[in-house]
Order: structure tokens, then C-alpha cells, then sequence
């Protein structure tokens, strides 16, 4: 076993209350908890991906985003974002193009992404965004070679859905993205949790 461990960071962006930090609580301590703060915080996770031990730093806003205040501390080291809107929401559905030119804006380099729709448990009418809407945006974003394909995952923090699928994802592309400049590469992904979570606090 390589006894290195390696420090990925994983960021949350998308609009305010599309369940964001919902999100993050529910994969973090495995419940829906509604939140409210005005910090960014972050809590990691130990994780063994092919016989390398990997901290997975997840970050999220708690609601930074209100005042457009991330900025650079809150890119810097990206490795992968989870990019979030409310399938419920067309204003969060249009801004995500937004969200991917902040982190061209902040990011010295393109990280790959995982798309989440939130609040899948509440069912769908004619205003909420269609299945295939979201599936020609996917292929808009591969078409442009931005992505060479987008990870969709509809989630509910409530009934926890798709929750710990969503954050695997994302920690297979960036352990792959940490890995690709490394000389040998390490490993092909493949997860094991091995502690609990750790929190963290940037103000």
C-alpha cells in the first residue's frame, strides 16, 4: 500500500438555496439537516481509492455566494465542484454556465465537474426543468469539449438519493485529475471509506 496520502479538494457551486448545503451535511453525517450560515466551512473524508489513502476535502458556500464573495481562496487547489441547481428552479438552471466561467475566472486550470439536481423527492411539474432539457445541456458541454462527459445525479437530500453516488463520482474525477500530472501515474479509482469525517472551518 503507497502510505502517501494524497489531499484532494472538492468544491460546491450553484445558486443559493437550490440545497447545496443540504447536500454537503447529508453526505458528510448521512442526514438532512436544514442550514443556514454566511461562512465557507469545509469538513474532509478519508478514503481509500485503489490502495491510496486520499483526504477529500469538501467545501461548500453556506450561502457566500449571496454576496459574490468566494473569490480566489475558494477555487485555489480545486481538484473537481459539484455544480448544483434546483430541478425546480430555472433561474439556478441558467446560471450554471455562469458557475463554469467563474472557475475558468479563479482556477489557474479547467477541473472537471459532477452536475447534481437537487430536490428530486418533490415531483415534477410543467415549470420544473425535463429530463431531457438536462440531457441536451449534458451534450451541449461534451459537444463544446468542455467535459469529456458530464456526470449527472438527481439528488434528495431529504430521502437521501443519490447523495454518497453523487460524491464518489466526483472523487474518482479528481483523484484522476490529481493524478494525470503525476510521473508514474498512481492508480485507476475505486473508493473505501475508511474514517469519519473530519470538519474544518475557513472564515
Amino acid at each position: 500500500m503507497n502510505e502517501q496520502k494524497i489531499m484532494l479538494k472538492v468544491i460546491t457551486l450553484g445558486d443559493s438555496n437550490v440545497g447545496k448545503t443540504s447536500l454537503f451535511y447529508n453526505y458528510m453525517y448521512g442526514k438532512f439537516i436544514y442550514h443556514r450560515s454566511c461562512s465557507i466551512d469545509f469538513c474532509s473524508k478519508e478514503l481509500m481509492i485503489e490502495n491510496q489513502h486520499v483526504s477529500m476535502m469538501v467545501w461548500d458556500t453556506f450561502g457566500q455566494e449571496r454576496f459574490h464573495s468566494l473569490g480566489y481562496a475558494y477555487y485555489r487547489g480545486a481538484h473537481c465542484y459539484t455544480l448544483c441547481f434546483d430541478i425546480h428552479n430555472e433561474k439556478s438552471f441558467d446560471s450554471l454556465e455562469k458557475w463554469m466561467d467563474d472557475t475558468k475566472t479563479y482556477c489557474f486550470e479547467s477541473i472537471p465537474f459532477i452536475l447534481i439536481g437537487t430536490k428530486s423527492d418533490i415531483p415534477r411539474t410543467d415549470k420544473s426543468i425535463s429530463k431531457a432539457r438536462i440531457e441536451q445541456w449534458c451534450k451541449n458541454i461534451e459537444d463544446q469539449g468542455i467535459i469529456d462527459k458530464v456526470h449527472y445525479f438527481e439528488t434528495s437530500s431529504k430521502l437521501s438519493k443519490n447523495i454518497t453516488e453523487s460524491y464518489n463520482a466526483a472523487a474518482k474525477l479528481a483523484f484522476k485529475h490529481y493524478n494525470k500530472n503525476q510521473n508514474p501515474p498512481i492508480t485507476t479509482p475505486a473508493i473505501v471509506l475508511l474514517e469519519e469525517v473530519k470538519p474544518g472551518h475557513c472564515c
